[in-house]
Order: C-alpha cells, then structure tokens, then sequence
C-alpha cells in the first residue's frame, strides 16, 4: 500500500525535538512523510529532518494542526495527493511510537475501514482523535474530503478548531456512509464516558497505543494515573526518556511580539518540571540493621549446609532412639511369651479332643449354614424391592408436593392478574360512560403507504413483542396534557410500535385524537386487545418507510405527541433515518416525541438474528434527531415514572411480572422536540 504522510508540527521553542526525528524516522518505513511546523525554524533545524522527510517547512500560522495539513496539500497538489492508496495525518502533540506500528497497519488494513486511529473520544460526539488518522483511498477521493480541508480557517480558539474540524471530521465521514473504527477499543476500557481518554496515560500504554500524549509531562493535572508508572512503562517499551526530560510544555503559538504570552509559558514550564519531580520522587526505604545484614549475605552460604549435613545428623540421632525404645519393648516381650508357651502346651491336649468332635460334626453343620444363608439371600431380595417402592412413592410424593406448591402459586398469581384486568377494564367503562366518548368522531384517519408490513423486521419475522406486549399508561397522557398546558383542549397522539394499542386507548379515554402504528399485521389479524374497539385508529405499516396519515382533506396529519416505547433499538441504523424523516413529516414545530431506547442485548432469534440492531450511546441519537430538527427538551416536565415504558414499567398492563426490570442505564428515556 502506497501511504502519504502529513506531518504537522509546531515548537515554541523553534526547534525540531530528538523525539519528532525518531517518530519521522518510524513513519519513513510505511510513507511518504511531508513536514510543516506551525512556527519559524531555521534552515539549521529543518536540516535535521532531511533524512526521514520527503520535503519539509516552516511557516507561523493561528490555523493549528489542521492549517498545517491544509498547507501541506496545497504544497504537493490534490492530483499528486490522490494518487496515494491512503493519506495520514499526524503531529507532534504525542511521544512515539513506543512499539512496532508494523502490527498495527497490518491489523487494520486487514479490517477493511474507510479510516481508522488510534483512540475515539465520545464527549458530544463520538470522534476520532486527530493526532493519528489514516484515511484511505475511498474518502480520498470523495468530493467531501476536499471540500473539508479548503474551508479549513483561523477559528476564535483552539476549542473551535476541534469541535469543528477534529470532530466535525468524523462527522463527515458518518454522514457519507464512511467506516471508522479506532484502534483502541475503548468500550473494555474503565474510563468515564466523557472523559478525554489520553488522560489514561497508563491504560492506553497497557492496552497497546504506540502513542503517549506529551501533555502528561507537561500540563499540570492532565494525566490522571500514575507517572511513576508511566516512566517505568516507557522504560520497559525501551523508549529513551531523556527525551521527555525536561518536559516542553505544547501550547497556542507564542508571537514575538506578546513577551507576557512569552513568560506566562516560560513559568508554567517551570511548575510543571516541578510537578513532574515532584510525582517521581518517594522516602528512602528504612536503614536495615547490621545483624539483619549480616544475616541476609551469610544465609545462602550456611542454607545448603544445614540441608545437607545438620539436618540430616538430627534425623539419624531421632532414628537411634527410635530402635533403642523398641529393642526394649521386644525383650520385655519375649519374658512374656516363654511363660505363655507353657500354658499353650497344655491346652494342646485339650484342643485335641475338642477338635475330633468338631470334626464328626462339621457335615451336618454346613447343611444348616446353608439353608440359614439362602434364607438370608431371599430376605435381602425381598428387602430390597420393599426399599425401592418406598423410594418411588417417596419421589412421587415429593413431586406431587412441588408441583402442588406451583400450582398453587401459578393460582394465586392468575388470580391477582384476573383482579387487576378486572380492575382496569372496570375503570376503561366507567371513564368512557362518565366522558360519553363517541369513538365515530375519531374516524377519518387513513394511512397511505407502499409498504403496509415491516417484512424485514425480526419482530415480524419472529412475533415476539407484537404478541406479547399490551402496554397502558395514563400517567404519560396526563404528563402530556401538564406540559401543553391543561387548557382542556384535545391533543393528538401517535403511538409508533403500538402492538395490542393501549397507549392508544389511554389517550382516546381522556379525549384526545390518538392512533397507532404497527409494523407488524399479526395483532390485526387475530383482533387482539384494542383491534377490535379501535379499527379505525390503529394502522400498520413499516415506519422506517414513507407513509402519510391523513384525515379527511389533510393528506399529512401533524401531531401534538408521537412515542415510540422500546421500538428504536429494532431499527438497522438507516431504519432510524427513515423514522425520524417520518417523525418530521407529522409534527410541527412544538411537537415532541417521547420514547424509551433500550441499551441492552435483546436476544437472538431462532436462525440467530438479533432482536435489538442498533444499540448506541445517546449521542449517536440525538445527532440523528437534530439532522431532522429535533432537539433534547431541555425540561422538567416528564419524570423518569412518566415514561410507559423503560422504567420498570409492565410491558402487559396488569401483569406486573412481564416488567423487564431495567437497572439504571440500561434504557434511555428521552423527550424530543420539533424545532
């Protein structure tokens, strides 16, 4: 692979550092490196450089390292630029490479991207780091990247720069349908979400970056792990650390003309050298005695010796005792047995007789023996099978007892479920004939679509929600009413992913316009739960499509209140992008749309697809509703038990044990609004 690289770099010093030399050095064996320094070198300085570049400059500029590159491109032309299979863009912000870059072009090369790094922050965006990025031949050559680098200008700060050209980078590779990836995975890593992740200096090192920010040496407070172990780990990667002592702070470029600028950099050069000291140095360990001295260098001379000859003199001493104490034992012994011996002699005689009789008498003796001992086989036999019935109608019992036990559970639960279905169904009756609710005015809705069926949905595919869900939850329609104002006017409701249509009965209770949306035709077709009382205000069709809901002369209703509880995460990424472009269509400006994003794996179906196909941080949401106009309601007014789903909420309304108990983070709950 024929690779470019463009190197910016920038010394308030006016130097070129042993440590830029080596990196170049390191960079030569991949690419083609070209070097521009945001401040004035002398010829001298660049002169050090002619050996690792292929052209190198020095020229004071307020654009960064992002002017640098642009620089640079302008300096060899687009035409020899795309001539490249991948261009690099680098700078001396970082120490390195601390190992072999070799493994790590080769490992993702292989893994296809469009473009890679080293790490990704998330912050408001999830973004590539600038310090090191590889962008191949396909966003090369794209019309965006171009584009991009021309515009690049002199921004008000150093924080404009990154949010608009480092960030705004990978935004621009996102909305081109471009793959990124760094090479870091940060999702194993313990780091905060928004914290910046070169701080983790010792992390980073361990998990294999070739990198360490400069500013861990020279910014006070940067790092946030430990520099003594830093060094040593840069010791153990054989990197030489007189390169990083004393430390060179980075900074915005210092003019001559700004002296204050000038010595405000020259002391905060000076507490950091401080700082940096101040981590390395520890107390002396405690003086050791001159016994334990003495002790510590005599012990391996004296330890084979006591193995070999002490140690083995005290087990033979112990042996020798051993046989005396028995010696003596067998002699007191023997005096026994010579008195003995006597006695056994007369009784000899005796036995004699004894023995003849026996003798006589031993046939029919082991008749008896024989008989007692069938006897006892068929005892045994009998005793056995008794043992085992015992042991099946003891099982049986204990079965029959457990099963008792869950029955009578599975009763009791049964029951407690009837008496809330009762309970809500009795209050849906006496709510509709208090409010004289005449369901013929909601008619009138139609929906025109090409696509009245999400086909492609496992959900459809696979029923599992769309036949199990019935979710109520009047708490949100009165937090919708509080939040219009409770002037008594009828809102109008859109429930996405409606599956049974309760949500939609909820807000047709209290008086307002409310219709569903569901992606799949199974509860149409069995009339499940609400199907059958609101056949004119429940539709299905594949929301990640075009659709239009009209009524009467209105070919696109605009809705005051659009939810969707638990449905996003089933979208591929650019079923996402449809939704929301239909979410635009139907609201105008003041609409909110209200919805739970589950953060957790769904599960798998039979033939191994997964239920839950998108699951992303929040920003990575919120940057799709704003390219759609919605923004994060920035307000109080919904309460996390407000949300009818994704808080503990059932997904059957009176059967509190269907609730999928989210902990916290695992479901984000989230009010849009239309701009």
């Amino acid at each position: 692979m024929k690779r470019l690289c463009l190197f910016a770099g920038y010394s308030p010093e006016n130097r070129v550092d042993d440590y830029v030399i080596h990196y170049l050095g390191e960079l030569a064996k991949f690419a083609d490196v070209y070097y521009q320094a945001a401040n004035d070198l002398s010829e001298e300085e660049l002169r050090k450089l002619d050996e690792v570049t292929h052209g190198r400059w020095a020229e004071a500029h307020n654009k960064y390292d992002f002017g640098s590159w642009q620089k640079l491109i302008f300096r060899l032309g687009w035409q020899e630029v795309e001539k490249y299979d991948a261009v690099i863009l680098a700078n001396d912000s970082n120490y390195g490479p601390v190992r072999e870059l070799a493994e790590i072009f080769d490992r993702m090369d292989a893994a296809g991207l469009d473009a890679w790094g080293i790490t990704e922050n998330y912050g408001n965006t999830r973004h590539l780091q600038s310090y090191f990025l590889t962008l191949n031949r396909p966003v090369v050559k794209n019309a965006f990247f171009r584009d991009f680098f021309e515009s690049i200008a002199v921004e008000e700060s150093k924080q404009k720069i990154c949010e608009k050209y480092e960030i705004g980078l990978s935004r621009l590779l996102a909305e081109n349908g471009f793959s990124f990836a760094p090479w870091i995975d940060r999702s194993v890593l313990d780091i905060p979400f928004g914290a910046d992740i070169s701080t983790y200096q010792n992390t980073l090192l361990q998990k294999g970056s070739p990198f360490l920010k400069r500013k861990v040496f020279s910014s006070r407070n940067f790092a946030n792990e430990d520099l003594t172990l830093t060094r040593r780990l840069l010791e153990e990667l054989k990197y030489p650390l007189d390169w990083i002592a004393p430390p060179a702070a980075l900074g915005e470029p210092v003019g001559e003309d700004d002296p204050e600028a000038a010595q405000r950099q020259s002391e905060a050069l000076a507490e950091d050298a401080v700082e940096s000291q101040a981590h390395e140095e520890s107390p002396p360990a405690a003086a050791l005695s001159i016994r334990a001295v003495i002790k510590r260098m005599l012990w391996p001379l004296y330890r084979p010796f006591k193995l070999r000859v002490v140690d083995k003199l005290v087990g033979i001493e112990h042996k020798l005792a051993g046989i005396e104490h028995r010696v003596s034992h067998l002699a007191e012994k023997t005096v026994k047995v010579d008195s003995d011996v006597g006695d056994l002699r007369n009784h000899v005689g005796d036995l004699r007789g004894s023995v003849g009789g026996l003798v006589n008498g031993l046939p029919s003796f082991f008749v008896d023996v024989r008989a007692q001992v069938s006897g006892l086989a068929r005892g045994s036999r009998d005793a056995a099978a008794q043992i085992a019935a015992l042991q099946a109608q003891m099982t049986a019992l204990s079965q029959n007892s457990t099963n008792t036990v869950t029955g009578v559970s599975d009763v009791q639960t049964s029951v407690a479920e009837l008496h809330g279905h009762l309970d809500w169904v009795q209050r849906d009756i006496l709510i509709a004939l208090m409010s004289s609710i005449d369901l013929k005015s909601l008619q009138g809705f139609k929906c025109v679509t090409d696509y009245p069926v999400a086909y492609d949905s496992p959900d459809h595919i696979h029923p599992v929600g769309t036949v199990l869900d019935h979710t109520r939850h009047p708490r949100f329609i009165r937090a919708c009413e509080d939040f219009f104002g409770g002037s008594g006017k009828p809102l109008s409701f859109l429930d996405l992913g409606c599956s049974a249509g309760g949500m939609v009965l909820d807000a047709v209770l209290r008086g307002h316009v409310g219709v569903g949306l569901e992606g799949s035709d199974i509860s149409r077709l069995q009339q499940r739960a609400e199907w059958r009382l609101l056949r004119d205000s429940l539709f299905t069709c594949d929301v990640t499509r075009p659709f239009a809901l009209g009524r009467g002369e209105i070919e696109t209703f605009k809705f005051d209140v659009i939810s969707a509880w638990e449905v996003l995460e089933h979208l591929t990424a650019d079923g996402v992008e449809g939704l929301f472009a239909n979410l635009a269509r139907h609201t105008r400006p003041g609409s909110i749309f209200a919805c739970s994003i589950s953060q957790v794996d769904g599960g798998f179906t039979e033939d191994g697809t997964p239920l839950h196909q998108t699951l992303e941080p929040l920003p990575w949401w919120q940057e799709r509703a704003a390219k759609y106009g919605f923004n994060v309601l920035d307000s109080e007014a919904f309460q996390p038990l407000d949300f009818a789903r994704g808080n503990g909420n059932s997904s059957v309304y009176y059967r509190p044990a269907h609730s999928y108990r989210e902990q916290e983070g695992d479901c984000f709950l989230v009010v849009f609004q239309r701009r």
